[in-house]
């Protein structure tokens, strides 16, 4: 086995890495696509990907998605081919992986999995040394039948979706800010490289020329993902926000778009609720494992 890190990968090694995701969801039964691009990473020198090979064949990936500095938590994605596990691959990347965050400062970081997994797998969890944080999982949602707006909404009078530009970048970072209580410049920093991504969308729900929303959409090769999306605290409880991703999937729908999914909290009954209502589905359940030397 060869391990190779990477900052950035090439397009052959994304095609690559969607094979292999797809390979592991049909087997494992699993929905969730590795995030394959470093851009929101908060070093954006830091070795992001870590490859193991089998001679030329891609049996395992390793994504580091750490956008917030070495005080906070590195989320850790690790996936292996079904039929090359039981082979210490995943020990392998792992211990890669955790040189590359601890010479960038990171010693806290959580493993990302499924709960169907755990389910297929019920002595992973001792075997690995992981326990589950309850407070952090959240549902897996999708919809290839997304709710359409009706001509009578009254809310097609007051409100308007359009793609962000640079002229709106410190208007949505306010909001984002004031919604997710992160600092000004890590907003704008957010705000500015979904903007600056060939590969994602990037739209603002307006009220007259007041943002009152905000979401980024990730154009996979299955699937539309948001994510980032927010309606600001003066403007919720009025519909905005299944109004705001019913207009969203219909604009998308027009350009060749056909299935579309996002991510809720658990806990998040309100957004969960709005999502519903736009036509989207629980699926699957992702889960957050932690091990007692992070």
């Amino acid at each position: 086995m060869i391990l190779v890190e990477k900052v950035t990968l090439n397009e052959k090694e994304i095609r690559q890495a969607n094979e292999l995701t797809e390979k592991v969801k049909k087997a494992d039964k699993t929905y969730s696509n590795f995030y394959l691009s470093n851009q929101f990473n908060y070093f954006q020198d830091m070795p992001t990907f870590i490859l193991a090979y089998d001679e030329n064949k891609l049996v395992g990936l390793t994504m580091l998605y750490a956008d917030e500095c070495p005080e906070e938590e590195v989320e850790v994605n690790l996936e292996v081919a079904p039929e090359f596990r039981r082979q210490q691959i995943a020990t392998g990347m792992f211990e890669h992986a955790k040189r590359i965050m601890v010479q960038y400062g990171y010693h806290k970081w959580v493993f990302v999995t499924e709960k169907v997994f755990l389910e297929k797998n019920p002595s992973f969890l001792k075997n690995m040394s992981l326990k589950v944080v309850p407070e952090d999982s959240d549902y897996y949602m999708r919809t290839i039948e997304p709710v359409m707006i009706e001509k009578t909404d009254k809310l097609n009078q007051v409100l308007a979706v359009k793609p962000l530009t640079m002229s709106y970048v410190d208007q949505v970072a306010a909001a984002h800010s004031n919604a997710f209580g992160d600092a000004i410049a890590t907003s704008t920093k957010y705000i500015k490289n979904s903007l600056l991504d060939k590969d994602t969308k990037s739209f603002i729900l307006l009220k007259g020329n007041e943002v009152a929303g905000y979401c980024a959409v990730d154009h996979g090769e299955n699937e539309d993902y948001f994510f980032g999306l927010f309606i600001d605290k003066p403007f919720r409880g009025q519909g905005f926000g299944t109004f705001f991703i019913k207009k969203m999937t219909a604009i998308l729908q027009k350009e060749g778009s056909s299935v579309f999914a996002l991510n809720a909290d658990v806990d998040n009954k309100a957004a969960i609720h709005i999502y519903e209502k736009a036509g989207f589905k629980i699926l699957s359940e992702t889960l957050y494992l932690k091990s007692q030397e992070s």
